[in-house]
């Protein structure tokens, strides 16, 4: 007889309860997140697990979140959806880092140039975050 290896898959799936499916993709971020921040390949690997294991995407987003932070605050920062690709994320931050570098704002007065500055912090900021957590 020979072993049909993604109907066993299945049939192990069918017979594990979606609490435990949940437990083990945790247990899977955990050993990801083991030797630092999160690879690119390990996030596409944790969500290729996420969609094996047939855990539902609202509840393999929070999981996410728990491990790896909320960043919804740092893609609003650069007008994306979390949902953007990489070239996007990269595209918005540097269109955004040119428009309000602290340099175009220096002939308007230090008042503006601080305010040009510390906008310009935050749109670093959040790429810099979401780059952490997208592992690039």
């Amino acid at each position: 007889a020979t072993l049909d290896a993604p109907a066993a898959l299945d049939s192990c799936l069918d017979s594990l309860p979606s609490g435990e499916r949940l437990r083990l993709l945790d247990a899977l971020y955990e050993m990801a997140l083991a030797d630092g921040p999160l690879q690119r390949s390990e996030r596409e690997a944790l969500k290729r697990m996420a969609e094996g294991l047939d855990v539902p995407d609202a509840k393999a987003q929070a999981l996410a979140e728990q491990h790896l932070g909320d960043a919804a605050a740092h893609y609003e920062t650069l007008g994306l959806a979390p949902d953007a690709t990489d070239a996007e994320v990269k595209s918005a931050y540097r269109k955004l880092a040119a428009q309000l570098h602290p340099d175009k704002a220096s002939h308007l007065g230090p008042r503006a140039a601080e305010q040009a500055a510390r906008r310009f912090q935050a749109v670093r900021d959040a790429y810099e975050e979401i780059r952490r957590l997208r592992g690039l």
